[in-house]
């Protein structure tokens, strides 16, 4: 349920913002700096990461389904529990789900947050979240797989 929560939340934040600065923004205008660290500044993207496949949206929009679609059969078949393994799917299925509902929907995924500190390319709050579940599965896989295996052999073999 708290992972069902986590989804809930982060597509709710994102299509929010989204929602907000598309209906009230133009294509480049910029609203207010955060910080001085940040600004949000309305962009479309019509590409993935770093725009790449710029203007392959079917292809992308195929990718995003076809991703979430697997999530949700490995949550189902594999059942995981390691919080850390848990907390990772959910952050990169409800990234990759909130900007497929931009994709499909929309056309192109509305990115929002420029940083002002170093030059990056503008991004959204499911970016955030993908970013940090892929952050977070790797130190899964570095600190606790291997652990969580030999416990899943050793309860086979009992």
């Amino acid at each position: 349920m708290l992972w069902l929560i986590i989804t809930a939340a982060v597509i709710l934040a994102d299509q929010s913002v989204k929602f907000f600065i598309a209906s009230d923004m133009n294509v480049g205008d910029t609203l207010f700096k955060i910080f001085d660290a940040f600004d949000i500044t309305y962009l479309k993207n019509t590409g993935a990461a770093f725009s790449i496949l710029s203007g392959r949206m079917s292809l992308l929009s195929i990718i995003s389904v076809v991703f979430c679609a697997g999530v949700v059969v490995y949550w189902i078949r594999k059942k995981p529990t390691h919080p850390l393994l848990c907390t990772a799917v959910t952050m990169m299925f409800a990234g990759a789900f909130s900007n497929a509902i931009d994709r499909i929907f929309r056309g192109f995924v509305v990115d929002y947050i420029r940083t002002l500190f170093i030059s990056f390319p503008v991004f959204n709050i499911a970016d955030i979240s993908i970013t940090v579940g892929a952050a977070l599965l790797v130190l899964y896989f570095i600190f606790f797989d291997k652990e969580d295996n030999d416990a899943e052999n050793n309860s086979e073999t009992v």
